[in-house]
C-alpha cells in the first residue's frame, strides 16, 4: 500500500505495526562523555506518523506486510520536443485585390443639354 501525505496517518501507519528499538543515553560531564549511562527497549512505530503527516509532493510511504519505506518519486525529464517554441498559426492564403484598368475616355461627348441650346428660360 502507498500511502501519501494525510492530516491522520495514525490508522494507516498501525497496519505496518510497530518494532522494537533501543533507545541509549550516555552521561556528559563537564565537556566529555562520561562512563556511564541507560539502554531501555522500547516499541515504535514502523511507519512514524509524524512522517507521514510531513511528505512533500512526490514522496509517499509503502507499507508491504509490516515494513515501511519512505520513497521519493523522481520527475520524468522533459522532452525535447517540449522545449521547442510552439508552431505558428497556419495563415490562411489572401486573395489578391482586383485592380481594374482606368477606364478609357468616353468616345462620345455627352450631348449638350436643351438649356444650353435654348437658353435658360426656353422658347417663347
Amino acid at each position: 500500500m502507498f500511502v501519501l501525505q494525510t492530516p491522520h496517518p495514525e490508522p494507516l501507519a498501525a497496519l505496518a505495526g510497530k518494532r522494537r528499538v533501543l533507545e541509549t543515553a550516555h552521561r556528559l560531564i563537564g565537556g566529555a562523555w562520561g562512563d556511564g549511562g541507560t539502554t531501555r527497549e522500547q516499541r515504535a512505530w514502523t511507519a512514524d506518523p509524524d512522517l507521514v503527516r510531513r511528505l512533500a509532493v512526490g514522496q509517499a510511504c509503502y507499507i508491504h506486510r509490516g515494513a515501511a519505506t519512505f520513497v521519493q518519486v523522481a520527475r520524468p525529464r522533459p522532452s525535447p520536443l517540449s522545449l521547442l517554441p510552439p508552431p505558428a498559426p497556419p495563415v490562411a492564403p489572401v486573395a489578391e485585390p482586383r485592380s481594374e484598368p482606368a477606364s478609357a475616355p468616353d468616345p462620345w461627348p455627352t450631348p449638350p443639354s436643351l438649356d444650353d441650346i435654348l437658353g435658360p428660360e426656353g422658347p417663347r
